[in-house]
């Protein structure tokens, strides 16, 4: 077995759905398409015909879940995921508790390796972030800079009002409020409905929980269902940008729930390019159990260099010399400090099998030894 390759650059949560108490016609169409992930897939769970949850990492230490479904078709499994999770049960947990309470009957030992090795790159990826959110805030505050066009505030697209008018769409809608927008007292959230072409969640400024959720609600038009994050770099001068790290085309009547449980980031969602009513929630939290670590002024620079890496077997890795990880800090030795946590999200660091040794300096001008 070969040592993984680099991750492109990495959060986790979950939910359930419930169904409208309204009857649903009798469908034969195809499953969902898959949708485009924008990240490694690192385990994906069959759930019925229509209904997947998959686990992706979209940077080292990113990693969220992404659940796909008919509304209509698995409305007996959401039922019943929804009597034994709450809303906001998940938060907090780890991805391998998030898997046993996907996979009845599971044990700790069933656990895909990829989610254990994952949980270790999210822990580092959220110091990392915190500290990150903490010099923008500083960097904002001292000298705001042009970041590019900014995601808007919530907003709803023209009301739909004349399509398939013989369907219950007040039970619709109703269900979507129930089951995707309650919050708990430490929540925020956005909640549209019934609204046709765009509606979007808007700006949420350092969240470490994301829950967002689309749904092509009429019959006979797909939507696009996307999220995006605010990426800033560790060099002032070059300012933030927003990046999609999920989208997908969503088919008639199906949902797709997304869920990040990270370090601090600016996130939002929208769906949109449909010519039918589509439903879109967002719910958000800014606080955390773990304290945030001690913040430094960003006066020094350092880079962490991965230089001769290794398979499991032992042998010499191919990613030998490809990976670095920078760091910004009051003082040189934190800087180097906090260099080399950035290198630990996307291997492990040390002599060993499946792991990396490395040096740290001031040399931008390489990555790699």
């Amino acid at each position: 077995m070969t040592h993984r390759s680099p991750l492109p650059l990495l959060s986790s949560a979950l939910c359930a759905l419930l169904l409208a108490a309204c009857g649903a016609p009798a469908s034969t169409e195809a499953p969902v398409p898959q949708p485009v992930e924008q990240g490694t897939l690192l385990h994906e769970l069959k759930l019925s015909d229509t209904r997947s949850v998959r686990f992706i990492e979209s940077e080292p230490g990113e990693v969220f879940v992404a659940e796909s479904g008919h509304m209509d078709i698995d409305a007996v499994h959401l039922r019943e995921s929804m009597q034994t999770e709450k809303v906001d049960s998940l938060q907090g947990k780890e991805l391998a508790d998030v898997y046993l309470s996907l996979a009845p009957g599971a044990k700790r030992s069933d656990v895909p390796a990829a989610l254990v090795q994952a949980q270790g790159r999210i822990a580092m990826a959220r110091i990392i972030q915190t500290r990150q959110a903490a010099q923008e805030s500083v960097r904002a505050a001292a000298a705001p800079l042009e970041e590019g066009p900014s995601p808007r505030d919530a907003e709803r697209g023209p009301s739909a009002s004349s399509l398939n008018d013989t369907w219950d769409w007040v039970g619709d809608k109703n269900w979507f409020k129930t089951n995707f927008c309650a919050t708990t007292a430490t929540q925020g959230r956005t909640c549209l409905m019934d609204y046709w072409y765009g509606s979007y969640s808007g700006v949420k400024d350092n969240t470490v929980y994301f829950r967002a959720v689309g749904l092509a609600a009429g019959f006979d038009s797909s939507a696009y269902f996307y999220t995006q994050y605010k990426s800033c770099s560790i060099w002032p001068w070059e300012g933030c940008e927003w990046k999609v790290n999920y989208s997908t085309t969503l088919q008639a009547r199906h949902y797709m729930m997304v869920t990040w449980d990270t370090g601090p980031r600016s996130r939002w969602a929208g769906i949109d390019q449909s010519n039918d009513r589509v439903y879109l929630s967002a719910i958000w939290s800014t606080t955390s159990s773990t304290p945030p670590p001690p913040q430094e002024p960003c006066a020094v620079y350092a880079r962490a260099h991965a230089t001769t890496c290794y398979n499991i077997d032992g042998s010499i890795s191919s990613i030998s010399n490809t990976l670095c990880g920078d760091a910004c800090a009051g003082s040189y030795s934190t800087a180097s400090q906090w260099a080399t946590q950035a290198l630990g999200t996307q291997t492990c660091l040390g002599a060993y099998a499946g792991c990396c040794q490395y040096y740290v300096d001031q040399n931008f001008n390489r990555c790699g030894g």
